[in-house]
């Protein structure tokens, strides 16, 4: 689950040198949902990401992706997404990061379950998990600049921004998370 993107890639570009069909590798989920990381949660909890451009606030919603929030809500109290970086930012789209490697192919040895329930992209400032296809959901999150039905059934969402969306269209590649909090 580490490398999917990359080994993804690798085989896609093989198959094409070969000419032969590329067909993904399924990749089960492997990360049960931590329901004790939701302990607490209420609909004022908020999670707020620190950058040098202003503070972006997110409003998260464990009612439809319970297992995408369990996981962010770890994964910020430990500090991992201290110190990571936007990689990727596509003006009118979205703003992604989170990746341990800082180029958009990293993910830790695990992968969550895709979560694709009454959550839609019709809105800007949604906050979604990346993936590399169904069930390889991991560290990585976007959040969009407008509104990307594109999007929908492909993609869990398990939040929005609640304050800072002019931070959202701000930011740049290579801009840093100095810090992400959860608050109470």
């Amino acid at each position: 689950p580490q490398e999917i993107e990359t080994y993804r890639e690798l085989s896609a570009t093989r198959a094409f040198l070969q000419r032969t069909t590329y067909t993904p590798a399924e990749v089960p989920f492997n990360h049960p949902v931590e329901w004790e990381a939701l302990e607490g949660v209420k609909e004022q909890t908020r999670a707020v990401i620190k950058t040098k451009r202003g503070n972006i606030l997110l409003a998260l919603d464990p009612g439809h992706a319970p297992g995408s929030v369990a996981n962010f809500i770890t994964l910020a109290k430990s500090g991992f997404y201290n110190g990571k970086t936007f990689h990727r930012v596509v003006p009118g789209f979205v703003i992604q990061g989170g990746c341990p490697r800082g180029d958009g192919y990293g993910s830790l040895n695990y992968t969550l379950r895709s979560e694709l329930t009454g959550a839609f992209y019709e809105v800007s400032g949604l906050l979604g998990m990346a993936s590399a296809g169904p069930h390889t959901e991991g560290v990585q999150f976007f959040i969009t600049h407008a509104p990307a039905p594109h999007l929908n059934g492909r993609y869990s969402c398990f939040g929005r921004v609640a304050s800072g969306m002019d931070v959202v269209h701000a930011i740049r590649p290579g801009d840093v998370m100095e810090s992400v909090e959860i608050i109470y």
